[in-house]
């Protein structure tokens, strides 16, 4: 049987992905400029999944052919879908140009020191790698080595990068909320922008087709963060789906149906309770008489087996995470696209 011709598709993938980049960055419509970004992300993903990074493809799919797209249109909504003029931009390009090729240059002078691509004797291909697919059953009883990896080998690194969510979300939060009192003595009544004569959250059919879809969204999300052990998926991907399926209830319904059953103090509370989880499992883990986040020691209070601790314990941690990241999405979507006045969006 003849092999696929698989680099036929590589090369076809890697022409669009350039292809994409070239026309979001050139094209003057903004709108147009963010759904071209969004199939660029969506060739990225499929370049992941051709090159086995199946987990980093679910990410891009998630994150930069959806979520990413969704915010910067909320964020267009707000601003302007063409790009303005400005003079003199033509010198500013000109040193943004020569800055970009003077950083290229400068990484490209560091190749020589890199191991050849695919080097056996690497480090990371002779050490790290192979103890990592040899021991993670053993370990930690996960047969997904990238959660394990995340969740347990780096468990510290993956602690600060949900921190950085959360602070992310704390930062545009900070900069663009605007408080009520602020709005109504700065704007004058006959600024303030009168809605579309259509608005599509009046649909019916948008709405039904919503119902419908979101609780099988977040069915779908819940396993992605409860089977993230054992097929590609885990917090942060489950949370960015979940999050998606409360902005997708924002966008066919709206922002004030949202926030009263999620409402805008308890959003909050409940991005910093993510984080909270999981450095709680850590302390837990100091507490027994183990190290931080050292799951093994969390056997007497954990389900099961005691060689089930640690795989117990990264559920836990995953949780956390997506606990995080589900409501990072939807405050920083609610901030976005109302422009900071939690009142209406997209």
């Amino acid at each position: 049987m003849p092999s696929l011709p698989i680099w036929e598709f590589d090369v076809l993938l890697l022409v669009l992905v350039v292809l994409f980049a070239l026309i979001s960055l050139s094209i003057r419509n903004l709108m147009g400029a963010a759904i071209v970004f969004g199939a660029y992300s969506f060739m990225m993903c499929l370049i992941w999944a051709g090159m086995g990074a199946v987990d980093v493809a679910f990410t891009e799919a998630a994150v930069g052919a959806g979520v990413s797209t969704v915010f910067i249109v909320s964020t267009i909504y707000n601003t302007s879908a063409t790009m303005q003029n400005k003079p003199g931009g033509l010198t500013f390009k000109l040193f943004i140009g020569l800055v970009v090729t003077l950083t290229g240059a400068f990484l490209l002078s560091a190749l020589p020191d890199f191991p050849e691509w695919g080097d056996s004797e690497s480090p990371a291909n002779a050490v790290v790698a192979p103890y990592y697919i040899k021991n993670t059953i053993t370990d930690a009883h996960v047969p997904n080595v990238v959660t394990s990896v995340l969740a347990d080998y780096r468990g510290f690194d993956t602690l600060l990068e949900t921190t950085v969510v959360f602070i992310a979300c704390i930062a545009i939060y900070s900069i663009l909320r605007t408080e009520t009192a602020k709005s109504k003595t700065d704007e004058p009544e006959e600024e303030i922008a009168v809605l579309p004569s259509y608005d599509p959250s009046d649909s019916l059919i948008v709405r039904q087709a919503s119902r419908f879809m979101i609780p099988f969204m977040q069915l779908f999300a819940l396993y992605v963060i409860a089977h993230g052990h054992y097929s590609p998926g885990g917090g942060f991907q489950g949370g960015v789906i979940l999050g998606a399926s409360l902005i997708l209830l924002a966008i066919s319904f709206d922002l004030k149906f949202l926030l009263g059953h999620w409402s805008e103090k308890s959003l909050m509370l409940l991005v910093a309770s993510g984080v909270f989880l999981y450095a709680a499992v850590g302390l837990a883990c100091v507490f027994m008489g183990g190290n931080y986040l050292d799951y093994v020691v969390l056997d007497p209070i954990l389900p099961g087996k005691g060689d089930m601790a640690r795989s117990h314990g990264i559920l836990l941690v995953e949780i956390g995470v997506g606990i995080t990241v589900m409501f990072s999405m939807v405050a920083i979507h609610i901030n976005l696209a109302s422009n900071g006045r939690f009142d209406r969006g997209l």
